[in-house]
């Protein structure tokens, strides 16, 4: 009776790892796909590509900013830096709801601010609509805008590449968003690798494949003719959402890797808490929402089904860190199954578990190589197991708990000094 009692919680634990195992194999081949799919576009790190000659396109440059007194003065510097003509470009800030001196920075740096003081509708979705607004009714035209956060610095040649990529014709673009000073903590050079992966290698794969790169939040650019008619809004991830409407209505984002951007990262885990959790809630309900209308376009469109059938795919991919540890775990449990109870479907499960860590591990190290990752970052992925239990407690606690979650502003590492 025994025996037979635990043979059936057996074959039981076997059929959840099979599920699980299963699973999370559809989703790291797709990872797999995408990482071969970006090797095979031979295209160099970000930034790799020569500057293309300035064209005649002009650009708005919107920046949102809520008490970035402290970090704002990299951002303007890197503005007067811009290799573009300087007729051709105008920066906008908007000073949204400060309570401290970034609009006197601003003005000090001899750009454009605007301040606004709204607690009924406040956030960076809200700000932006009223900037754009204001900076369409002036009396300078411009032909597309480019929307970059206070505690960014741009590369000299940025605004050539995307200058160019508008030129070919595309309407929706995203610059390669990466990490500054990626050897300053653990924290930092961990996100450093995750945004090689997602911010590189999979809009590589993605748009090769031909699907939309994805809107990140910072480096983004769109034309007056698309952005016109268009809103943000206060979700707390408000390019995600923007970019499925987009595809929604036909349109795919362009990745522009030659077109680089860097912006500051929490240098601690506690630092980091607010803006995961609302990166992760708000990926969690973009899933929910946007999942159902993909599939059904693409079971019933032509038009755009590799689009729609990747963002499918890339909604239901977790975090690295979460997709790591559930794969660790069907692993560990098939390996105790496959020894106890000896079926083939268990061995079956653990060697999908390891073909899953493997695809794993050669994203992780593609998205590496071709950034060109500093020592620093490779030194840091020993540490990386303490990190993705970390993301995995996160992860939980929105899933179980998701009215906690509000939009606060990320602390600065400058006020933590």
């Amino acid at each position: 009776m025994a025996r037979r009692m635990a043979r059936g919680v057996g074959a039981a634990a076997s059929g959840v790892l099979t599920v699980g195992s299963a699973g999370i194999g559809v989703l790291t081949g797709y990872l797999g796909a995408v990482t071969l799919s970006a090797l095979s576009t031979r295209a160099g790190g970000p930034g790799a590509a020569p500057a293309p000659a300035p064209t005649g396109q002009r650009f708005a440059i919107l920046v949102p900013a809520h008490n970035e007194a402290l970090v704002i003065g990299r951002a303007l510097a890197g503005f007067a830096a811009l290799d573009y003509p300087s007729e051709l470009f105008q920066v906008h800030v908007v000073a949204d709801n400060c309570s401290d001196d970034t609009a006197g920075i601003v003005r000090a740096a001899g750009f454009q601010v605007h301040e606004r003081a709204d607690t009924v509708a406040p956030g960076k979705g809200p700000a932006l609509n009223w900037l754009y607004r204001r900076v369409r009714d002036g009396d300078w035209p411009f032909d597309a805008v480019v929307i970059i956060d206070a505690d960014t610095t741009l590369h000299p040649a940025f605004l050539r590449h995307v200058a160019a990529a508008l030129d070919d014709g595309a309407a929706a673009l995203q610059a390669f968003y990466g990490v500054r000073d990626a050897g300053d903590s653990t924290a930092t050079a961990i996100r450093y690798a995750a945004l090689a992966c997602r911010h590189h290698v999979r809009p590589l794969g993605r748009t090769a494949l031909g699907g939309s790169c994805g809107l990140f939040g910072n480096g983004m650019v769109f034309s007056t003719e698309l952005m016109d008619g268009r809103q943000w809004t206060g979700h707390l991830t408000e390019d995600m959402e923007f970019q499925m409407e987009l595809l929604l209505d036909g349109h795919c984002v362009a990745y522009v890797p030659g077109a680089v951007l860097e912006a500051e990262m929490p240098g601690t885990l506690d630092a980091a808490v607010t803006q995961n959790e609302r990166w992760e809630l708000g990926r969690i309900q973009m899933a929910r929402r946007y999942v159902p209308l993909l599939a059904r376009r693409a079971i019933r469109q032509r038009r755009l089904r590799a689009a729609s059938v990747d963002a499918v795919l890339d909604h239901l991919v977790p975090p690295l860190s979460v997709l790591i540890a559930a794969n660790a775990a069907c692993g560990l449990g098939s390996l105790v199954t496959a020894v106890i109870g000896r079926r083939r479907i268990d061995r079956i499960n653990l060697a999908t578990s390891a073909a899953s860590s493997a695809v794993l591990v050669g994203h992780v190290l593609v998205g590496l190589r071709s950034v060109n990752a500093p020592p620093a970052v490779y030194g840091a992925l020993w540490k990386a197991p303490r990190m993705i239990m970390w993301k995995v407690g996160l992860w939980r606690r929105v899933l179980n708990d998701p009215g906690q979650v509000d939009w606060t502003r990320t602390t600065r590492n400058a006020e933590d000094r």
